[in-house]
């Protein structure tokens, strides 16, 4: 008698090596990016924002790095492994919502590597998100969506913009609505606009969220889900460097954002349907 089935979805099949390959990339940026004493003195480790582990700052989830790259990697072998299993056989839609939140998460924190410590700055962390995005669509969205779900999945994407626009605006400081030059934000074009003060930064918003969404109305469907993931995926890492950055709420603020977008995108852009399932 069978206890576990396991998933025979092809796009989940497909998608758990995109959620895998997306969490390999973040540790070994987390690797990678140590000082060289991590390798005889895990205690001089560092987070991806180039603070150390023990800095309460903005607590991240670190703990296996300061007990050394062997506790980490293998610690990092059980958290894929769990994860790969768990979105094997849980049903098709909560598997897919976590596959996209964990994507989305180390997305995150891979960004602050490519940001802080290999100095990128806001681009790294952008060609990041369109390849990201790219693999994404090829490895599901372009073969189980039809055009309802690319029409529901841009009112996500006008949705996450906004509201990174919404939070760069609240995390001004208070001398910036009076004096529109000691505005604060990473982005130069974003910085552009919000020199010239509130106002005309709430119209480059505007614009900016209709000419997007005026490309995921128009262009063929693949390319319309490669376009509105990728303002996705960058505009979602916009509004968790506020919560983590500026408001220095942890890993735990993108970490919420992100699953609850995830929720958001599934239930947009992929059609609910009985899962296959076959003993194993």
């Amino acid at each position: 008698m069978s206890f576990i089935k396991f998933t025979d979805d092809q796009i989940v099949k497909r998608f758990r090596w995109v959620m895998i390959g997306a969490m390999l990339f973040s540790v070994l940026n987390t690797l990678s990016g140590q000082p060289e004493s991590f390798w005889h003195h895990p205690e001089t480790a560092i987070r991806g924002d180039g603070l150390s582990i023990y800095n309460k700052t903005n607590h991240a989830f670190d703990f296996f790095l300061g007990h050394g790259w062997q506790a980490y990697l293998l610690a990092c072998l059980l958290y894929l492994l769990a994860a790969f299993l768990v979105v094997s056989v849980v049903p098709r839609m909560a598997a897919l919502i976590t596959m996209f939140s964990l994507v989305l998460g180390h997305y995150f924190g891979a960004s602050n590597w490519l940001a802080v410590r290999w100095h990128l700055g806001v681009q790294g962390p952008a060609l990041y998100g369109i390849v990201l995005s790219v693999i994404v669509v090829l490895s599901g969205l372009a073969s189980d969506s039809a055009a309802p779900g690319v029409k529901r999945l841009r009112w996500v994407m006008l949705g996450t913009i906004l509201f990174d626009f919404a939070l760069t605006l609240a995390g001004q400081p208070a001398s910036y609505w009076q004096h529109p030059e000691t505005m604060h934000e990473a982005n130069s074009l974003s910085g552009l606009f919000l020199g010239y003060g509130w106002i005309a930064f709430v119209l480059y918003s505007l614009f900016y969220a209709w000419a997007a969404f005026l490309l995921a109305s128009n262009l063929p469907k693949v390319i319309a889900l490669l376009c509105a993931l990728s303002f996705i995926f960058n505009c979602f890492i916009g509004a968790s460097n506020w919560f983590f950055y500026q408001w220095r709420m942890g890993m735990e603020a993108p970490v919420i954002y992100g699953s609850i977008l995830s929720a958001m995108i599934v239930l947009s852009a992929f059609p609910d349907r009985p899962v296959r399932t076959s003993a194993c």
